[in-house]
């Protein structure tokens, strides 16, 4: 009997320690728990912000691309309408136009310099404790037949108190039909270079777009594309300009 009666008060004192261990441990994990889920419901409104955006950078930039004739910045060479500087893709006898490569190009530039200044905004998170650190920025952007791609790796670091979230890549794919528009304008041109005095408009009208060409003076045509298949942002359709230089008059045929 001694010997279980100087045994029981270690086995008490032992049920103690693992009580508290479990107790402490429960609270650190719940603790954690609580933080994480707290943290995770509010950076949703700073991620949904920097999406839109990534969106509306995009969108501004195939806006802008389109009707200034395939460029983002202003052409070097270009005829000044009322409204845009819209970019020469046939100047007296020689195709002027961009390439491909050279649009994706002015694209991405544009998203590069348009969403930092976009979600400068964020600032106004500041006053819920939020800190952010801003890495580079770097935009790949592809036009295909029927849509353009932008890939956005923006590394943004959301910082509170302790906790730390980052988001770095954003995917954005716009309706428009960029590559098709593409290859009928240059086949205009082509056709153009081989004959500039004359405009086949049979070509135009068995195409399903809307072409419409504006005599601006006596050497410049204005080729204005729209395309109801082709949607930027809230059902705004997407618009193609590009100028036609000649050295003279040209009357449509």
């Amino acid at each position: 009997m001694k010997k279980r009666g100087q045994i029981t008060p270690f086995i008490i004192l032992g049920l103690v320690f693992l009580l508290f261990f479990l107790i402490i441990l429960f609270t650190k994990s719940y603790r954690i728990e609580k933080i994480d889920a707290v943290y995770s419901g509010e950076i949703s409104p700073i991620k949904n912000y920097v999406d839109l955006c990534a969106k509306s950078s995009a969108s501004d930039a195939l806006y802008l691309l389109g009707v200034q004739g395939g460029y983002t910045a202003p052409p070097k060479l270009y005829f000044q309408s009322a409204y845009a500087k819209i970019a020469y893709w046939y100047y007296e006898g020689q195709d002027t136009s961009p390439t491909i490569e050279e649009m994706e190009q002015e694209l991405s530039s544009y998203v590069n310099r348009a969403l930092p200044e976009c979600i400068e905004s964020l600032n106004a998170f500041s006053d819920m404790g939020f800190e952010f650190e801003f890495g580079e920025i770097d935009t790949e952007t592809k036009i295909n037949e029927n849509n353009v791609e932008f890939r956005i790796d923006y590394s943004i670091t959301i910082i509170k108190g302790e906790s730390k979230a980052e988001i770095s890549e954003f995917y954005k794919m716009i309706p428009v039909r960029l590559g098709y528009m593409y290859s009928i304008a240059k086949e205009i041109v082509g056709k153009e270079v081989e004959d500039p005095d004359w405009i086949d408009m049979t070509y135009l009208v068995n195409q399903d777009l809307n072409f419409k060409i504006y005599p601006y003076d006596e050497n410049t045509l204005i080729y204005s594309v729209l395309d109801n298949q082709s949607i930027i942002d809230y059902g705004t359709q997407f618009m193609f300009l590009f100028a036609n230089g000649f050295k003279e008059s040209k009357e449509l045929s």
